[in-house]
This record gives C-alpha cells, sequence and structure tokens, in this order.
C-alpha cells in the first residue's frame, strides 16, 4: 500500500488513498488506533484540530473487537470528511 505522498518519513494518505488503506486494514485485521488530518500550506504541514480521531478507548471497550471497531468508526471518520486536499497520518497496530 503506497501513500499518497511522505512527508518528513511520515506517510500522509489522501480521502481516496485513506480508504484503499483501511481495505488494506481490513484484508490483513490491522487495527486503527488513530487519524491526524494535516494541510499542507507552502512548506509546512499544518495539523486540522477539528480532524483527529483517537480511537484507543476502543482498546478497553470492544476489546477483542476492537479491530473490526476501530476500523468501523475509522470509515465514518472517513466519510465525515469533506475537504478532498486532507492528508492523514494514520496510527495502525497489528493484533
Amino acid at each position: 500500500m503506497e501513500p499518497t505522498r511522505l512527508w518528513g518519513g511520515v506517510p500522509l494518505f489522501n480521502l481516496i488513498d485513506g480508504h484503499k488503506l483501511l481495505v488494506f486494514c481490513d484484508e490483513h485485521d490491522v487495527a486503527v488506533l488513530g487519524i491526524e488530518g494535516f494541510k499542507v500550506v507552502g512548506d509546512k504541514r499544518v495539523p486540522d484540530m477539528d480532524c483527529i480521531a483517537d480511537f484507543s478507548a476502543l482498546t478497553i471497550t470492544a476489546r477483542e473487537l476492537f479491530p473490526v471497531e476501530s476500523r468501523k468508526l475509522a470509515k465514518c471518520f472517513l466519510s465525515s470528511i469533506s475537504d478532498p486536499d486532507m492528508l492523514l497520518e494514520f496510527v495502525l497496530v497489528k493484533s
């Protein structure tokens, strides 16, 4: 799975590639711990404080269903983003 771009070695995904990454996560049972949205302004990566999702609480509440539930919520989160220029950093964990 190739990111949309690398920024200082950090893979960033646009919305289309982010959805593809979540399909990859479904196929490989990878959980999503969090997602952070960024915009590139000039030569800077600026975090969008309205585009942050933290699914870490699911490790306790969903327990063994954490990978499935985290991916489900990650898909909903991506669907809520309206800015097509948003770049996303994913924090993934393999259980």
